[in-house]
């Protein structure tokens, strides 16, 4: 007689735990974004404060996730390292007077990005099942990233359409990682130190996707001038 009483109870706590997830994730763009504006001023040396900010925030909420309010202010720190990153990147786009790549991709990531969490929040379909194999996918992708970017310069080799390949196949995993996470969120109950993390999880996808969309367009756009 009691098992309606306690659906409800956790219907009410997934709910809680998405509102959470969607409000760290609104709040992280104002982070990110501050961060970004930052980049061109700190110059160079933010690549490094980015790096460093991010592993060490990233560390750090492994051992004080439960830890409220350091972790939110960890999360908040990881969102403005990650932005002194992605002000770097949109900076050497503009530098090159590339500012409509820019918006373009940031147009069509926001559109994946509505597309598919509205895919994978309304299927029956269990997409969760694709973590392993993306896992592995990733690991395959960031193998061969290596060796363009160090092995093949070492050669004297110069290969620019794998690099346009290595984007595309970026695109495509963080797509599905996006999807995958998506649904993990809205099956998801647990605490506010799990909302971060879930949290993190579909920004990085977001971010990650925002990139290879930025690295394809601006190919594109060069082969055509």
């Amino acid at each position: 007689m009691m098992y309606p009483s306690y659906a409800g109870v956790a219907a009410r706590e997934r709910a809680t735990l998405t509102g959470q997830v969607f409000g760290l994730l609104g709040f992280s763009m104002v982070f990110t974004a501050a961060g970004a504006l930052l980049a061109p001023r700190i110059g160079p040396a933010a690549f490094l404060i980015s790096l460093v900010g991010s592993l060490g925030s990233l560390i750090a909420l492994w051992f004080l996730k439960e830890k409220t309010p350091i972790n939110l202010g960890l999360f908040y720190l990881f969102s403005v390292c990650e932005g002194l990153l992605l002000g770097l990147v949109v900076e050497t786009y503009l530098a090159r007077g590339m500012g409509v790549v820019v918006l373009n991709a940031a147009a069509v990531t926001a559109a994946l990005v509505l597309g598919l969490g509205a895919y994978a929040w309304t299927t029956k379909r269990d997409l969760t099942g694709m973590s392993g194999f993306l896992a592995i996918a990733l690991f395959g992708v960031l193998a061969v990233s290596l060796v363009n970017a160090l092995l093949l310069p070492l050669l004297g080799i110069h290969v620019p359409q794998l690099s346009l390949i290595i984007s595309a196949a970026v695109a495509v995993l963080f797509s599905l990682f996006l999807m995958v996470d998506v649904q993990r969120v809205r099956a998801a109950s647990g605490t506010h130190g799990d909302a971060i993390v879930l949290a993190i999880a579909v920004y990085l996808d977001i971010l990650n996707l925002f990139l290879s969309i930025l690295q394809i367009l601006g190919f594109l756009s060069r082969r055509e001038e």
